[in-house]
Protein backbone atom coordinates (compact mmCIF):
# COMPACT_ATOMS: atom_id res chain seq x y z
CA UNK A 1 0.00 0.00 0.00
CA UNK A 2 1.27 3.25 -1.09
CA UNK A 3 0.48 6.07 1.41
CA UNK A 4 -1.09 9.13 0.37
CA UNK A 5 2.18 11.80 0.48
CA UNK A 6 4.10 9.10 -1.73
CA UNK A 7 0.56 9.85 -4.09
CA UNK A 8 0.67 13.63 -3.31
CA UNK A 9 4.81 13.47 -4.70
CA UNK A 10 3.95 11.84 -7.75
CA UNK A 11 0.68 14.23 -8.57
CA UNK A 12 3.04 16.97 -8.00
CA UNK A 13 5.74 15.85 -10.05
CA UNK A 14 3.40 15.46 -12.90
CA UNK A 15 1.77 18.61 -12.58
CA UNK A 16 4.71 21.02 -12.50
CA UNK A 17 5.64 18.85 -16.03
CA UNK A 18 2.03 19.76 -17.56
CA UNK A 19 2.49 23.30 -16.19
CA UNK A 20 5.99 23.51 -18.17
CA UNK A 21 4.95 21.74 -21.20
CA UNK A 22 1.66 22.94 -21.60
CA UNK A 23 0.13 22.48 -25.41
CA UNK A 24 -0.97 25.59 -26.85
CA UNK A 25 -3.34 25.40 -29.60
CA UNK A 26 -5.81 27.66 -31.88
CA UNK A 27 -9.01 27.97 -30.51
CA UNK A 28 -11.78 30.08 -32.90
CA UNK A 29 -14.50 31.73 -30.64
CA UNK A 30 -17.30 33.56 -32.44
CA UNK A 31 -17.40 36.74 -30.48
CA UNK A 32 -20.71 38.15 -30.94
CA UNK A 33 -19.36 41.81 -31.10
CA UNK A 34 -20.05 44.18 -33.83
CA UNK A 35 -17.30 46.39 -33.40
CA UNK A 36 -15.04 43.87 -34.01
CA UNK A 37 -16.12 42.74 -36.67
CA UNK A 38 -16.47 45.90 -38.68
CA UNK A 39 -13.12 46.74 -37.83
CA UNK A 40 -11.25 43.57 -39.15
CA UNK A 41 -13.51 43.98 -42.25
CA UNK A 42 -12.47 47.74 -42.21
CA UNK A 43 -8.58 46.26 -42.04
CA UNK A 44 -8.99 43.45 -44.60
CA UNK A 45 -10.41 46.30 -47.18
CA UNK A 46 -7.39 48.87 -46.01
CA UNK A 47 -4.66 46.18 -46.96
CA UNK A 48 -6.73 44.51 -49.97
CA UNK A 49 -6.48 48.54 -51.45
CA UNK A 50 -3.00 48.89 -50.56
CA UNK A 51 -2.05 46.03 -52.54
CA UNK A 52 -4.07 46.56 -55.55
CA UNK A 53 -3.55 50.23 -55.74
CA UNK A 54 -0.54 51.29 -54.53
CA UNK A 55 2.22 47.96 -54.59
CA UNK A 56 0.33 46.79 -58.50
CA UNK A 57 -0.67 49.67 -60.03
CA UNK A 58 1.00 52.75 -58.21
CA UNK A 59 4.41 50.63 -58.08
CA UNK A 60 4.35 48.21 -60.54
CA UNK A 61 4.78 45.30 -58.65
CA UNK A 62 3.70 43.04 -61.87
CA UNK A 63 6.95 44.41 -63.99
CA UNK A 64 10.50 43.19 -64.08
CA UNK A 65 12.98 46.09 -64.38
CA UNK A 66 15.46 45.77 -67.10
CA UNK A 67 18.88 48.41 -66.39
CA UNK A 68 19.51 50.46 -69.58
CA UNK A 69 22.56 51.28 -71.22
CA UNK A 70 23.62 53.96 -74.00
CA UNK A 71 25.68 55.92 -75.99
CA UNK A 72 26.17 59.35 -76.02
CA UNK A 73 27.53 61.92 -78.76
CA UNK A 74 28.29 65.78 -77.74
CA UNK A 75 28.89 68.69 -79.61
CA UNK A 76 29.50 72.42 -78.81
CA UNK A 77 28.66 75.50 -80.18
CA UNK A 78 29.61 79.44 -79.33
CA UNK A 79 26.77 81.68 -79.18
CA UNK A 80 25.08 82.35 -82.70
CA UNK A 81 22.32 84.56 -84.20
CA UNK A 82 19.16 82.77 -83.35
CA UNK A 83 21.21 79.35 -82.32
CA UNK A 84 22.27 79.28 -86.15
CA UNK A 85 24.81 76.18 -87.08
CA UNK A 86 27.81 77.98 -87.45
CA UNK A 87 28.66 75.79 -90.71
CA UNK A 88 26.04 77.39 -92.20
CA UNK A 89 26.55 80.07 -95.23
CA UNK A 90 25.73 83.34 -93.19
CA UNK A 91 25.54 82.10 -89.72
CA UNK A 92 27.02 85.06 -87.83
CA UNK A 93 28.59 84.85 -84.53
CA UNK A 94 26.61 86.87 -81.26
CA UNK A 95 29.18 87.51 -78.90
CA UNK A 96 28.44 90.59 -77.18
CA UNK A 97 31.23 93.42 -76.84
CA UNK A 98 34.02 92.16 -74.18
CA UNK A 99 33.63 95.91 -72.92
CA UNK A 100 30.29 95.02 -71.05
CA UNK A 101 32.02 91.66 -69.51
CA UNK A 102 32.40 92.43 -66.11
CA UNK A 103 35.27 89.42 -65.89
CA UNK A 104 37.05 90.75 -68.49
CA UNK A 105 40.03 93.36 -68.49
CA UNK A 106 38.07 95.12 -71.60
CA UNK A 107 35.33 96.06 -69.44
CA UNK A 108 33.66 99.60 -69.28
CA UNK A 109 31.32 100.53 -66.75
CA UNK A 110 30.04 103.40 -68.78
CA UNK A 111 29.23 100.63 -71.99
CA UNK A 112 26.57 98.48 -69.66
CA UNK A 113 23.95 99.53 -67.57
CA UNK A 114 24.74 96.45 -65.45
CA UNK A 115 26.12 97.19 -61.52
CA UNK A 116 26.99 93.85 -61.03
CA UNK A 117 30.79 93.62 -60.61
CA UNK A 118 33.03 90.74 -60.62
CA UNK A 119 34.01 88.82 -57.35
CA UNK A 120 37.05 87.09 -58.73
CA UNK A 121 40.39 87.55 -60.41
CA UNK A 122 39.96 90.21 -63.91
CA UNK A 123 42.32 88.94 -67.52
CA UNK A 124 42.30 89.88 -70.44
CA UNK A 125 38.96 87.96 -72.43
CA UNK A 126 39.74 86.22 -75.87
CA UNK A 127 37.02 85.27 -78.35
CA UNK A 128 37.25 81.36 -79.13
CA UNK A 129 35.33 79.67 -81.63
CA UNK A 130 34.06 76.35 -80.07
CA UNK A 131 36.48 74.13 -81.98
CA UNK A 132 39.08 75.49 -79.92
CA UNK A 133 37.32 76.07 -76.65
CA UNK A 134 36.69 72.60 -75.91
CA UNK A 135 38.41 68.77 -75.06
CA UNK A 136 36.03 66.24 -75.87
CA UNK A 137 36.42 62.47 -74.56
CA UNK A 138 33.90 59.44 -74.79
CA UNK A 139 31.94 60.58 -72.20
CA UNK A 140 32.75 64.00 -71.00
CA UNK A 141 33.15 67.24 -72.57
CA UNK A 142 35.58 70.38 -70.74
CA UNK A 143 34.27 73.95 -72.15
CA UNK A 144 37.66 75.83 -71.44
CA UNK A 145 36.49 79.34 -69.47
CA UNK A 146 40.47 80.30 -68.32
CA UNK A 147 43.59 79.56 -70.05
CA UNK A 148 47.33 80.23 -70.14
CA UNK A 149 49.41 80.13 -73.23
CA UNK A 150 53.45 79.90 -72.76
CA UNK A 151 55.67 79.70 -76.14
CA UNK A 152 58.75 76.80 -75.17
CA UNK A 153 61.90 76.08 -76.55
CA UNK A 154 63.53 72.42 -76.40
CA UNK A 155 66.82 72.50 -74.01
CA UNK A 156 67.24 68.70 -73.86
CA UNK A 157 68.60 67.37 -76.76
CA UNK A 158 69.02 63.79 -78.34
CA UNK A 159 73.24 64.01 -77.06
CA UNK A 160 72.54 65.14 -73.52
CA UNK A 161 73.67 62.62 -70.70
CA UNK A 162 70.52 64.04 -68.87
CA UNK A 163 68.47 67.53 -68.27
CA UNK A 164 67.44 69.60 -65.27
CA UNK A 165 65.38 70.66 -67.65
CA UNK A 166 63.15 69.75 -71.18
CA UNK A 167 61.47 72.72 -72.15
CA UNK A 168 62.50 76.84 -71.12
CA UNK A 169 60.05 79.47 -71.74
CA UNK A 170 61.09 81.93 -74.51
CA UNK A 171 57.68 84.53 -73.57
CA UNK A 172 55.89 85.24 -70.63
CA UNK A 173 52.65 83.31 -69.67
CA UNK A 174 49.80 85.14 -71.14
CA UNK A 175 46.27 84.33 -68.89
CA UNK A 176 42.83 84.60 -70.46
CA UNK A 177 39.38 84.06 -70.24
CA UNK A 178 37.21 82.62 -73.04
CA UNK A 179 34.42 85.20 -74.09
CA UNK A 180 31.28 84.12 -72.79
CA UNK A 181 32.39 80.58 -72.40
CA UNK A 182 29.09 81.05 -70.07
CA UNK A 183 26.58 81.46 -73.23
CA UNK A 184 28.04 78.36 -75.36
CA UNK A 185 25.68 75.61 -76.12
CA UNK A 186 25.71 71.96 -75.27
CA UNK A 187 24.32 69.38 -77.44
CA UNK A 188 23.26 65.99 -76.43
CA UNK A 189 22.44 63.35 -78.56
CA UNK A 190 21.87 59.83 -77.01
CA UNK A 191 20.15 56.51 -77.00
CA UNK A 192 19.64 53.85 -74.56
CA UNK A 193 19.08 49.77 -74.79
CA UNK A 194 17.47 47.26 -72.43
CA UNK A 195 19.29 44.49 -74.16
CA UNK A 196 17.11 41.84 -71.37
CA UNK A 197 13.94 43.05 -73.08
CA UNK A 198 15.30 43.17 -76.46
CA UNK A 199 16.03 39.61 -76.30
CA UNK A 200 13.07 38.62 -74.77
CA UNK A 201 10.38 40.45 -77.36
CA UNK A 202 12.85 40.53 -80.24
CA UNK A 203 12.23 44.33 -80.16
CA UNK A 204 8.22 43.85 -81.21
CA UNK A 205 5.24 44.19 -79.21
CA UNK A 206 4.43 47.13 -77.02
CA UNK A 207 7.69 46.85 -74.36
CA UNK A 208 10.40 49.38 -75.06
CA UNK A 209 13.56 47.58 -75.85
CA UNK A 210 15.87 50.75 -76.77
CA UNK A 211 14.94 54.70 -77.42
CA UNK A 212 17.13 57.46 -78.76
CA UNK A 213 16.35 60.93 -77.59
CA UNK A 214 15.47 62.46 -80.80
CA UNK A 215 12.25 60.64 -81.11
CA UNK A 216 11.00 61.38 -77.65
CA UNK A 217 10.43 64.45 -75.12
CA UNK A 218 13.12 64.94 -72.04
CA UNK A 219 13.14 67.80 -69.12
CA UNK A 220 16.38 69.20 -67.20
CA UNK A 221 15.23 69.10 -63.58
CA UNK A 222 16.52 72.25 -61.87
CA UNK A 223 17.07 73.40 -58.04
CA UNK A 224 17.32 77.04 -58.90
CA UNK A 225 14.49 79.43 -57.80
CA UNK A 226 16.11 82.09 -60.02
CA UNK A 227 15.88 79.31 -63.19
CA UNK A 228 12.85 78.61 -62.73
CA UNK A 229 11.33 81.92 -62.55
CA UNK A 230 13.40 82.60 -65.27
CA UNK A 231 12.28 79.97 -67.25
CA UNK A 232 8.97 80.33 -66.24
CA UNK A 233 8.47 83.91 -67.88
CA UNK A 234 9.18 81.88 -71.31
CA UNK A 235 6.37 79.07 -70.64
CA UNK A 236 9.24 76.75 -70.32
CA UNK A 237 9.15 75.90 -66.70
CA UNK A 238 7.37 72.70 -65.50
CA UNK A 239 5.88 70.66 -62.29
CA UNK A 240 7.29 67.38 -63.21
CA UNK A 241 9.09 65.42 -65.85
CA UNK A 242 5.95 64.97 -67.60
CA UNK A 243 2.73 66.46 -67.70
CA UNK A 244 1.69 70.53 -68.31
CA UNK A 245 1.72 72.29 -65.53
CA UNK A 246 3.83 74.79 -64.96
CA UNK A 247 5.73 76.60 -61.83
CA UNK A 248 7.44 79.38 -60.95
CA UNK A 249 9.60 77.30 -58.15
CA UNK A 250 12.19 75.47 -57.63
CA UNK A 251 12.23 72.08 -57.89
CA UNK A 252 10.82 72.36 -61.44
CA UNK A 253 11.69 70.56 -65.05
CA UNK A 254 13.23 73.03 -67.95
CA UNK A 255 12.48 71.92 -71.57
CA UNK A 256 15.29 72.28 -73.76
CA UNK A 257 16.43 73.99 -76.99
CA UNK A 258 16.29 71.51 -79.78
CA UNK A 259 17.57 71.94 -82.90
CA UNK A 260 15.83 71.08 -86.42
CA UNK A 261 16.75 67.54 -85.65
CA UNK A 262 15.09 67.04 -82.87
CA UNK A 263 18.08 67.12 -80.17
CA UNK A 264 18.60 68.45 -77.04
CA UNK A 265 21.07 71.45 -76.12
CA UNK A 266 21.32 73.74 -73.46
CA UNK A 267 23.69 76.62 -72.47
CA UNK A 268 26.42 76.01 -69.81
CA UNK A 269 24.89 79.11 -67.81
CA UNK A 270 21.41 76.51 -67.79
CA UNK A 271 23.91 73.69 -66.96
CA UNK A 272 25.42 75.27 -63.97
CA UNK A 273 22.05 77.18 -62.63
CA UNK A 274 20.48 73.81 -62.60
CA UNK A 275 22.96 72.65 -60.44
CA UNK A 276 22.35 75.59 -58.12
CA UNK A 277 25.49 77.79 -59.45
CA UNK A 278 27.11 79.85 -61.61
CA UNK A 279 30.40 80.44 -63.41
CA UNK A 280 30.54 83.92 -61.37
CA UNK A 281 30.04 82.44 -57.88
CA UNK A 282 32.84 81.46 -55.42
CA UNK A 283 34.45 77.81 -55.69
CA UNK A 284 35.02 77.99 -51.52
CA UNK A 285 36.52 74.58 -51.24
CA UNK A 286 39.64 76.07 -53.30
CA UNK A 287 40.48 79.17 -50.78
CA UNK A 288 42.80 78.70 -48.23
CA UNK A 289 42.54 79.65 -44.39
CA UNK A 290 45.29 82.40 -45.22
CA UNK A 291 43.69 83.49 -48.91
CA UNK A 292 39.83 83.91 -48.18
CA UNK A 293 39.07 85.90 -51.93
CA UNK A 294 36.70 84.80 -53.78
CA UNK A 295 38.64 82.18 -56.44
CA UNK A 296 35.34 81.61 -59.20
CA UNK A 297 34.76 78.54 -60.75
CA UNK A 298 35.31 80.61 -63.78
CA UNK A 299 38.65 80.70 -62.53
CA UNK A 300 39.38 76.75 -61.77
CA UNK A 301 36.69 74.97 -63.70
CA UNK A 302 35.26 72.35 -61.83
CA UNK A 303 33.08 68.49 -62.55
CA UNK A 304 29.74 68.54 -63.48
CA UNK A 305 27.64 65.62 -63.08
CA UNK A 306 25.10 65.00 -65.91
CA UNK A 307 22.87 62.35 -65.25
CA UNK A 308 20.54 61.44 -67.80
CA UNK A 309 17.80 58.89 -66.42
CA UNK A 310 15.46 56.74 -68.62
CA UNK A 311 12.35 55.07 -68.12
CA UNK A 312 8.62 53.76 -69.69
CA UNK A 313 7.26 53.58 -66.19
CA UNK A 314 5.08 56.56 -64.78
CA UNK A 315 4.06 56.03 -61.07
CA UNK A 316 -0.21 55.21 -60.92
CA UNK A 317 0.19 55.60 -64.60
CA UNK A 318 1.72 51.99 -65.80
CA UNK A 319 3.99 51.42 -68.89
CA UNK A 320 3.80 54.95 -71.02
CA UNK A 321 5.87 56.23 -73.37
CA UNK A 322 9.76 56.35 -73.36
CA UNK A 323 11.29 59.72 -71.69
CA UNK A 324 14.07 61.11 -69.94
CA UNK A 325 15.06 63.86 -67.68
CA UNK A 326 18.60 65.50 -67.39
CA UNK A 327 19.55 66.11 -63.18
CA UNK A 328 22.99 68.23 -63.10
CA UNK A 329 24.88 68.60 -60.09
CA UNK A 330 28.51 70.53 -59.62
CA UNK A 331 30.96 68.39 -57.40
CA UNK A 332 31.85 70.62 -54.66
CA UNK A 333 35.57 72.10 -54.34
CA UNK A 334 36.24 70.10 -57.50
CA UNK A 335 38.66 71.55 -59.98
CA UNK A 336 39.65 71.00 -63.94
CA UNK A 337 42.31 71.64 -65.74
CA UNK A 338 44.38 70.46 -68.68
CA UNK A 339 47.64 71.07 -70.53
CA UNK A 340 47.43 70.54 -74.48
CA UNK A 341 50.85 71.40 -76.31
CA UNK A 342 50.94 72.57 -80.18
CA UNK A 343 53.95 72.01 -81.82
CA UNK A 344 55.10 74.34 -84.34
CA UNK A 345 58.34 72.26 -84.96
CA UNK A 346 58.23 68.95 -83.22
CA UNK A 347 59.68 68.84 -79.91
CA UNK A 348 61.72 71.67 -81.17
CA UNK A 349 58.71 74.78 -80.33
CA UNK A 350 55.95 74.60 -79.09
CA UNK A 351 52.93 76.28 -77.50
CA UNK A 352 51.72 74.81 -74.24
CA UNK A 353 48.24 75.84 -73.18
CA UNK A 354 47.02 75.23 -69.63
CA UNK A 355 43.05 75.19 -69.85
CA UNK A 356 40.87 75.28 -66.96
CA UNK A 357 37.25 74.61 -67.70
CA UNK A 358 33.95 73.09 -66.67
CA UNK A 359 34.47 69.56 -66.82
CA UNK A 360 30.82 67.48 -67.87
CA UNK A 361 30.92 63.95 -67.24
CA UNK A 362 27.64 62.20 -68.20
CA UNK A 363 26.15 59.37 -66.87
CA UNK A 364 23.58 57.10 -68.76
CA UNK A 365 20.78 55.16 -66.77
CA UNK A 366 17.48 54.18 -66.07
CA UNK A 367 15.32 51.00 -66.49
CA UNK A 368 13.17 49.95 -68.95
CA UNK A 369 9.75 47.52 -68.23
CA UNK A 370 8.10 43.99 -69.08
CA UNK A 371 5.26 42.29 -67.25
CA UNK A 372 6.76 39.05 -65.02
CA UNK A 373 4.79 36.20 -64.30
CA UNK A 374 7.18 35.58 -61.02
CA UNK A 375 7.47 39.31 -60.00
CA UNK A 376 4.13 39.44 -60.41
CA UNK A 377 3.07 36.16 -57.90
CA UNK A 378 5.87 37.13 -55.17
CA UNK A 379 4.69 40.63 -54.98
CA UNK A 380 0.68 39.20 -54.52
CA UNK A 381 2.10 36.43 -52.07
CA UNK A 382 3.91 39.24 -49.77
CA UNK A 383 1.63 41.64 -50.07
CA UNK A 384 -1.49 39.66 -49.57
CA UNK A 385 0.42 38.40 -46.16
CA UNK A 386 -0.55 41.70 -44.70
CA UNK A 387 -3.55 40.33 -44.28
CA UNK A 388 -2.53 38.56 -41.04
CA UNK A 389 -2.23 42.58 -39.34
CA UNK A 390 -5.97 43.16 -39.71
CA UNK A 391 -6.28 39.81 -37.15
CA UNK A 392 -4.12 40.81 -34.79
CA UNK A 393 -4.42 44.51 -34.27
CA UNK A 394 -8.22 43.60 -34.14
CA UNK A 395 -6.58 40.46 -31.40
CA UNK A 396 -4.27 43.38 -29.78
CA UNK A 397 -7.92 45.85 -29.36
CA UNK A 398 -9.47 43.06 -27.91
CA UNK A 399 -7.45 41.57 -25.43
CA UNK A 400 -5.89 44.63 -24.00
CA UNK A 401 -7.40 48.08 -24.74
CA UNK A 402 -11.67 47.27 -25.26
CA UNK A 403 -13.40 48.04 -21.75
CA UNK A 404 -14.77 44.39 -21.93
CA UNK A 405 -11.10 43.16 -22.61
CA UNK A 406 -11.36 40.47 -19.14
CA UNK A 407 -14.54 38.65 -20.74
CA UNK A 408 -12.72 38.60 -24.54
CA UNK A 409 -9.60 37.10 -22.15
CA UNK A 410 -11.77 34.23 -20.82
CA UNK A 411 -13.45 33.44 -24.31
CA UNK A 412 -10.01 33.40 -25.82
CA UNK A 413 -8.09 31.26 -23.57
CA UNK A 414 -8.78 28.20 -21.62
CA UNK A 415 -6.86 26.24 -19.38
CA UNK A 416 -7.87 22.29 -19.68
CA UNK A 417 -8.23 20.06 -16.52
CA UNK A 418 -4.98 17.53 -16.52
CA UNK A 419 -5.69 14.63 -18.55
CA UNK A 420 -2.73 12.41 -17.33
CA UNK A 421 -4.57 12.54 -13.40
CA UNK A 422 -6.24 9.13 -14.32
CA UNK A 423 -3.19 7.98 -15.33
CA UNK A 424 -1.56 9.06 -12.49
CA UNK A 425 -4.49 6.97 -10.30
CA UNK A 426 -3.79 3.49 -13.04
CA UNK A 427 0.15 3.60 -12.16
CA UNK A 428 -0.65 3.77 -8.22
CA UNK A 429 -2.73 1.09 -8.15
CA UNK A 430 -0.26 -0.96 -10.54
CA UNK A 431 2.83 -0.48 -8.29
CA UNK A 432 1.20 -1.31 -5.22
CA UNK A 433 0.04 -5.15 -6.48
CA UNK A 434 3.63 -4.91 -7.65
CA UNK A 435 4.70 -4.25 -3.95
CA UNK A 436 2.54 -6.41 -2.16
CA UNK A 437 2.73 -9.66 -4.50
CA UNK A 438 -0.01 -9.84 -6.85
CA UNK A 439 -2.74 -9.51 -4.01
CA UNK A 440 -5.98 -8.49 -4.04
CA UNK A 441 -5.73 -5.95 -1.10
CA UNK A 442 -7.78 -3.21 -1.31
CA UNK A 443 -5.35 -0.32 -2.56
CA UNK A 444 -6.03 2.69 -0.22
CA UNK A 445 -5.24 6.02 -1.03
CA UNK A 446 -5.23 8.93 0.90
CA UNK A 447 -4.55 7.27 4.29
CA UNK A 448 -2.18 8.99 6.81
CA UNK A 449 0.92 6.61 5.84
CA UNK A 450 4.03 8.22 4.41
CA UNK A 451 6.36 7.26 1.72
CA UNK A 452 9.27 6.06 2.81
CA UNK A 453 12.44 6.55 1.47
CA UNK A 454 12.89 3.84 -0.98
CA UNK A 455 9.85 4.40 -2.50
CA UNK A 456 10.73 7.95 -3.27
CA UNK A 457 14.18 7.22 -4.75
CA UNK A 458 12.14 4.88 -7.06
CA UNK A 459 9.84 7.87 -7.84
CA UNK A 460 12.87 9.93 -8.09
CA UNK A 461 14.75 7.67 -10.30
CA UNK A 462 12.17 7.65 -12.87
CA UNK A 463 10.68 3.68 -12.11
CA UNK A 464 7.43 4.73 -11.69
CA UNK A 465 7.41 6.34 -15.18
CA UNK A 466 7.22 2.94 -17.37
CA UNK A 467 3.63 2.11 -15.45
CA UNK A 468 2.62 6.07 -15.73
CA UNK A 469 3.31 5.25 -19.60
CA UNK A 470 1.09 1.95 -19.43
CA UNK A 471 -1.42 3.34 -17.77
CA UNK A 472 -1.96 6.40 -20.18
Amino acid sequence: RLGSGCVTLLLQNRGMMNACCAYDTAKYVHIRDARLGVLRFFFMVAIIAYVAIVEMWGLGGWLESSPVVGVIRFSLQQPTVRDCNPSDPGCSNAFVPLSTLPYCRQYNRANTNSVVSYQGTVYPCEIYEATNAQIVNEKSLAIITRASVTNQTLVCHVNDDTCSRTYDDITAEHKFYTAQSEAFTVLFDHAVTASKICTSHSGKGSYACSAEASNYTGRLRSDSNALCKQEYERNNSFANFLGKEEVNFAPCYVRPNRTSANQDFFSLDVLLKAAGVDLDSCNTKVASLLDTRCITHRETGGTLLLNIYWSDFQTYAGLVEPFYYYSAQLIVGSEFKQKIPFYSSYRQTRMLLNAHGIKIAVLLGGEFNQFDTVNFLITLTTALGLLAVATTVVDALMLYILPEKKRYHAAKYERTEEFEAGAVSLAVEELNRMVHGGTNEEVAVGSSQECTQAEEDDISDGMIQPLLNNGS
